[in-house]
């Protein structure tokens, strides 16, 4: 397995270069001058757009634009924003804030939803199978910012359980409910993922021959069968990583969390692509990483499963 990820990180180098220099080439042919509307109600004068073009190296093929950019990215120095503040200072202060409303919305996503679609595939056809399955169903049939919307409402407004809006430390507590609604939709495809698994699974010759040997049915489930029912679920957690950090620009605006969603919408109202080249960088990073992950984590709940 050793050999494996390291070829997998090798495979990686191609792809992230790919898709950051796509990144950089298609943020900077948008229409429109990024400087032309920096002068209030006033247009700028073509002296000011053309200096500030020079000094943030517009002037310049997109080849030598996208290796400067990937030199200052290895090197850690993202240079400033169009107001001459450090992208990478405006990063640190709001990534670890998104990092871990992402952390906590997997595993809101991964612990509720195998857990629900567990229970719904074992108890196929029952009172519990069918609450889970309309909830779910309930779910995936809302909108994330109506999710969001509705929960600040009832639990913030009417019920005075939570705050409104988060602090601008982002405690934990107050991103529970944040996490909740960011996970929703995963989560509900999940428990359906994890339910139609379990109930083709239970089927198989390999649980009917652990029933048959006599194993209690605890054994039958957590190793037998829950073994190979969480690879579908696992597979779509990990391709989902990256939705959910780009999906966190609206439950940061619903919830004024200062994390890197509230960063990029306020980068791309300003047509500042500074911060907003970095951010969608970023995110691919933690996409790939994310699918290597899942793709080694195979192995171990899938002893047939070999890497060479």
């Amino acid at each position: 397995m050793g050999r494996y990820a390291i070829r997998r990180l090798l495979q990686l180098i191609p792809v992230l270069l790919g898709t950051t220099f796509l990144i950089n080439y298609m943020v900077w042919q948008l229409p429109g001058d990024p400087f032309a509307a920096r002068c209030g109600q006033r247009p700028c004068p073509d002296a000011y757009i053309n200096a500030m073009r020079a000094e943030f190296g517009l002037d310049q093929p997109i080849i030598v634009q996208y290796w400067h950019f990937l030199k200052n990215l290895l090197t850690g120095d993202l240079g400033v924003n169009f107001n001459n503040v450090s992208v990478a200072s405006q990063l640190a202060e709001s990534w670890p804030i998104t990092v871990r409303l992402g952390l906590m919305a997997v595993a809101i996503e991964a612990v509720i939803g195998i857990l629900a679609g567990v229970l719904s595939g074992l108890k196929r056809g029952g009172f519990l199978d069918n609450v889970i399955t309309i909830s779910t169903l309930i779910l995936l049939s809302l909108p994330v910012f109506v999710t969001g919307f509705l929960l600040q409402w009832l639990l913030g407004v009417q019920l005075d359980l939570i705050r409104p809006t988060v602090s601008d430390g982002a405690p934990f507590v107050e991103l529970i409910v944040p996490a909740f609604v960011l996970a929703s939709l995963n989560l509900a495809f999940t428990a359906r993922l994890t339910r139609t698994s379990i109930i083709e699974n239970r089927r198989s010759d390999y649980v009917r021959t652990a029933i048959a040997k006599g194993l209690s049915n605890r054994r039958v489930v957590g190793v037998h069968l829950l073994r190979n029912s969480l690879i579908p679920a696992l597979t779509f957690i990990g391709t989902e990583v990256g939705s959910l950090m780009s999906g966190a620009i609206i439950t940061e605006g619903i919830y004024n969390i200062n994390g890197i969603g509230g960063l990029l919408w306020r980068a791309v109202n300003d047509h500042d692509f500074t911060i907003v080249v970095p951010i969608a960088s970023l995110l691919v990073l933690v996409y790939l990483l994310a699918n290597l992950l899942v793709d080694l984590l195979y192995g171990v709940l899938d002893p047939r499963i070999r890497y060479e």
